[in-house]
């Protein structure tokens, strides 16, 4: 997976080229090395460019096709089913090889979710990394609502940016005394929205930020701490829909954690403590993609 180039949204994004490498691991000389999207496949978008320097390979000898992304993704964006872009590479003697390139911004879907965050700066040999937002709300359709927890504990969840950790901590509280399906954090670590596992609850700043100086510490509109769901997700109308709040995974006190409260079209959502085992709201849960 590549990021677009779009330095004007965010700097993030910053279209970094990466690379196929082709290797003859056969005995004998691999001969007019070539590619093409192939047959059947949809095209890339019309600003990504390539460029290869494969023709002839020696035993051992290795080659590179490298892909340059412009400003377009290569599908709409809330598109959940988007189909990549698939080459064709191969010698005259030689078996073909099927590398996938798909280019993303924020809020097109890949590895089971929206993509609400990029991170541009993985090795150009792989995918870029980055964070995606579940397609739906955990645990089917109508989607249940949850407490935070079933107690009132202290738990080491305290990140504003971290939901993996948070989420570690407050499985390491529960796990054994509660069922995982009985809170929010849990029904995250169970998921398998979108095909894929490894979903977590997100920390309070991954979901938005603190326009209206709730003392999160998550920025505002114009400067928030890090990527996040209102901001690249909401603001634009990607996800629509939305109930009312959805947990976060930062505690605030032993009694309160906080609630995001997304606002669908518009700049800022709302952020403010909910009561840890009072208040039921439906789960919205992450992953970090994987690359």
């Amino acid at each position: 997976m590549l990021s677009v180039k779009d330095t004007a949204r965010s700097p993030t994004l910053t279209g970094k080229p990466r690379k196929f490498t082709i290797t003859n691991t056969g005995t004998a000389p691999a001969l007019a090395v070539i590619y093409a999207v192939a047959t059947g496949s949809p095209a890339l978008p019309t600003d990504t460019t390539t460029l290869s320097n494969c023709t002839t390979l020696a035993p051992g000898a290795s080659c590179t096709i490298t892909v340059t992304p412009g400003a377009t993704p290569s599908s709409a964006r809330g598109d959940r089913t988007p189909v990549p872009v698939t080459l064709s590479v191969g010698g005259s003697n030689t078996n073909l090889l099927s590398p996938t390139v798909q280019v993303v911004g924020y809020a097109n879907v890949y590895q089971g979710g929206y993509v609400f965050a990029i991170d541009d700066t993985t090795p150009d040999t792989g995918s870029v990394g980055g964070k995606v937002a579940s397609l739906d709300d955990a645990g089917g359709a109508p989607a249940p609502t949850k407490p935070w927890s079933t107690t009132n504990d202290v738990v080491a969840s305290t990140s504003l940016t971290d939901g993996q950790a948070n989420t570690a901590a407050i499985l390491a509280q529960y796990t054994g005394s509660e069922l995982p399906s009985n809170y929010a954090a849990g029904l995250c670590s169970t998921s398998s929205n979108g095909g894929v596992s490894g979903w977590y609850l997100p920390a309070i700043c991954e979901m938005g930020h603190d326009e209206a100086a709730a003392g999160t510490g998550c920025g505002s509109a114009a400067s928030p701490l890090v990527e996040n769901m209102q901001s690249n997700l909401v603001a634009d109308g990607t996800l629509t829909g939305l109930p009312p709040r959805y947990w976060s995974s930062t505690q605030s006190s032993m009694t309160n954690a906080w609630q995001q409260e997304f606002a669908i079209g518009l700049a800022s959502g709302t952020q403010t403590p909910g009561a840890k085992a009072g208040d039921l709201t439906p789960v919205r849960c992450a992953r970090a993609l994987t690359y």
